[in-house]
C-alpha cells in the first residue's frame, strides 16, 4: 500500500492541491501544505536524485540563492530575532524550488487539474468578498479592503487574481480536447467576472498589472507569431490607444485643476448671524471649490452633533477628522460651511461623511474613477505640502526617500537582514519625516528594500536572478510563464512583495509551478 503511493506521487499532488487552495483562502492551509509537500517530497523516496536535480537547475539554484542572501545577512545585522522572523518568512523561496525543481515535472492532466482548482479557489474568493460587500454576512464596511476577510492583503489577491485570469485564457487556448463551450465559453465568462471583480473592488493595482502585462505579452506575440502587415495593425492600434488615453488623462487632470470662482465676502455672516471664517492662504479645493473659506466652526460642531452619533471632534470610520471630512464635502457640493449647509445634506450624505467620504462626487461615481480622482487629489495635496499620512500613493513618495537616504549610507553591504526597521526608523526621526509615527513603513518597493538589506551588490545579485529565470530555460516563449513573471516583477516596483508569508509564497509557487513544474513540451505559448 505505502509502495503504491510513493509511485502514483499522491503525497506530492495532494499536498500541491492544499497549496493552491490556501494562498487565497487560508494563510494555515497555505502554511500547513508545504510541511505536507516537504514530508511528501521525503516520503516518496529517491531524495538522492531529487536533490541531484535541484542541484542541476542553475535557475533553481539562484532563485534560491536569494533566500541564502537573506541567511548571510544575518552575519552583519545587530537584531538577530528580527533577522530570523524575515528568513523564516521568506522560507518558501527555499523550499517550494527545492521540492518543485527537484521533482520530475508534473503530468499534463495533473498541471490543469492544480491549476484548475486555484481558479476555484479565486473565484470562491471572489464571491465571499462579493457577498462581503454586499452585507450579506452582515459586516459593516468602512473601507473597500475590509470584504477581503481571508487574512491576505486586498494587493495580494489582486495579484493571484491576475494569475489566475491568465490561466484561464491559458486553457482556452490550449484545451485538453476539441473546443466546445465547457472549456471556452465559461472559462471566458469566469475571466470576465475576475476582470469585473477587480474593477468592483477598486483592485487599482490588479487591474494597473493586468493591462500592463496583456499589452506586453500581446505585443510579443503577435511581432514573434504574425507577418508584417499584422505587426503594422497592432503596432498602429496600440499607438491610437495609448494617444486617446493620454489626452483623456491629460482631459481629466485639467478639469479637475479648473477651480470655481467664488468672491469671498470678508464681512457676510451666517444666517443665525455669525461671522466666518475664510483662510485665504490654503489653496485648497474640492470638486473645484475652494474648502477653507465661508467656515463658521461653532455652527458646524453643534449642527453636526445633532444629526450624527459620532462627535465633531472625533475620528470618522476610516480614522481621519470628522471635522475635515465634513468640511471638504460640503466645499465639493459648493455649499458654507455653517449650519444652514449642514441641515441641507440627506441622511445618506451624513452617513457617507461618517464612513470617511470627503467628495459628494464619489457617491455617483464608478468604483475605479472614484479611486483616479483620490489618487490624484492626494497627489496635489502632497505637492501643495499637506501631510501624505494614510495616503497610499503619496506615502510611498516618503518611504522611497527615506530608502533612497539609507542606500546611499550603506551602499555596499547594506544594513542587514534584520536591522531594516531600527533603518528606517532612524531615518525617517533624522528627516523629520512629516509622516505619523503609524505610518512611517519601509519602502513598498522590493528593489529598494534589498538594497537597504544588502546594499548595491544584493541588488544587483537579486536582478540577475529574475532576469535569469525567464531567459534560462526561454520561458519567455510561454504566455503563462511570462505573464506571471511580469505580474510578480511590476508588484514589487510598489510593494515590499518578498515581506510577507502570503507575497514570498506567492512569489516562490508560481516561480517554482512555472518555470520548473510545467510539462515538457508546453514550453511555448
Amino acid at each position: 500500500m505505502f509502495q503504491k503511493i510513493r509511485s502514483t506521487r499522491i503525497l506530492f499532488h495532494s499536498g500541491l492541491l492544499m497549496l493552491v487552495t490556501g494562498m487565497p483562502l487560508s494563510l494555515f492551509l497555505t502554511s500547513l501544505s508545504q510541511f505536507f509537500l516537504a514530508g511528501s517530497f521525503l516520503l516518496e523516496g529517491r531524495p538522492k536524485e531529487k536533490f541531484n536535480r535541484f542541484f542541476h537547475s542553475p535557475s533553481a539554484l539562484l532563485f534560491s540563492g536569494i533566500w541564502l542572501l537573506h541567511s548571510i545577512g544575518l552575519f552583519w545585522t545587530s537584531d538577530i530575532q528580527e533577522g530570523i522572523k524575515d528568513i523564516r518568512i521568506k522560507l518558501p523561496m527555499l523550499i517550494l524550488p527545492l521540492i518543485l525543481a527537484g521533482s520530475k515535472p508534473l503530468e499534463e492532466k495533473w498541471f490543469r487539474i492544480i491549476l484548475k482548482m486555484f481558479i476555484f479557489s479565486v473565484f470562491a474568493g471572489t464571491i465571499v468578498s462579493i457577498s462581503v460587500l454586499a452585507g450579506i454576512t452582515g459586516k459593516e464596511i468602512h473601507d473597500m479592503r475590509e470584504v477581503f476577510i481571508f487574512n491576505i492583503s486586498h494587493i495580494r489577491f489582486a495579484l493571484l487574481t491576475c494569475v489566475a485570469i491568465y490561466g484561464i485564457f491559458w486553457l482556452i487556448k490550449h484545451p485538453l480536447t476539441v473546443r466546445n463551450f465547457s472549456n471556452t465559453v465559461l472559462p471566458a465568462a469566469l475571466a470576465v467576472w475576475l476582470i469585473a471583480f477587480c474593477i468592483i473592488t477598486e483592485l487599482v493595482t490588479g487591474i494597473f498589472i493586468l493591462c500592463l502585462t496583456g499589452v506586453i505579452t500581446a505585443t510579443y506575440y503577435i511581432f514573434t507569431h504574425s507577418k508584417s502587415r499584422g505587426r503594422w495593425i497592432f503596432g498602429a492600434g496600440m499607438l491610437l490607444i495609448a494617444i486617446g488615453l493620454g489626452v483623456s488623462i491629460k482631459q481629466f487632470i485639467s478639469e479637475y485643476s479648473t477651480h470655481s470662482k467664488i468672491e469671498i465676502n470678508t464681512q457676510l455672516t451666517t444666517a443665525l448671524g455669525n461671522p466666518y471664517y475664510n483662510n485665504l492662504d490654503q489653496p485648497l479645493y474640492e470638486n473645484g471649490y475652494p474648502v477653507w473659506v465661508y467656515v463658521c466652526e461653532p455652527e458646524l460642531k453643534d449642527a453636526w452633533n445633532k444629526r450624527s452619533t459620532i462627535p465633531y471632534d472625533s475620528l470618522d470610520k476610516t480614522r481621519q477628522l470628522v471635522r475635515y471630512t465634513l468640511v471638504r464635502f460640503l466645499a465639493s457640493k459648493g455649499l458654507k460651511k455653517d449650519a444652514e449647509g449642514v441641515n441641507s445634506l440627506t441622511d445618506d450624505e451624513i452617513r457617507a461623511i461618517e464612513n470617511g467620504t470627503p467628495d459628494v462626487t464619489y457617491l455617483s461615481t464608478f468604483g475605479m474613477y472614484k479611486r483616479f480622482l483620490e489618487i490624484i487629489w492626494e497627489i496635489d495635496q502632497y505637492r501643495k505640502g499637506r501631510n501624505p499620512s494614510g495616503h497610499s500613493v503619496v506615502q510611498r513618495f516618503e518611504f522611497w526617500k527615506a530608502a533612497g537616504n539609507i542606500i546611499k549610507a550603506h551602499p555596499l553591504y547594506g544594513v542587514g537582514t534584520g536591522d531594516m526597521p531600527q533603518a528606517y526608523k532612524q531615518e525617517y526621526d533624522r528627516t523629520n519625516s512629516p509622516l505619523d509615527a503609524n505610518h512611517r513603513l519601509r519602502a513598498h518597493n522590493q528593489f529598494l528594500a534589498i538594497a537597504v538589506a544588502f546594499g548595491i551588490p544584493g541588488l544587483l545579485y537579486f536582478i540577475f536572478a529574475l532576469l535569469f529565470l525567464p531567459l534560462y530555460r526561454k520561458r519567455y516563449q510561454n504566455l503563462l510563464a511570462l505573464s506571471f513573471w511580469l505580474t510578480a516583477i511590476f508588484s514589487m516596483l510598489t510593494e515590499d512583495t518578498l515581506e510577507t508569508q502570503a507575497g514570498a509564497t506567492f512569489v516562490a509557487m508560481f516561480t517554482s509551478f512555472f518555470f520548473w513544474s510545467m510539462p515538457e513540451g508546453k514550453n511555448k505559448m
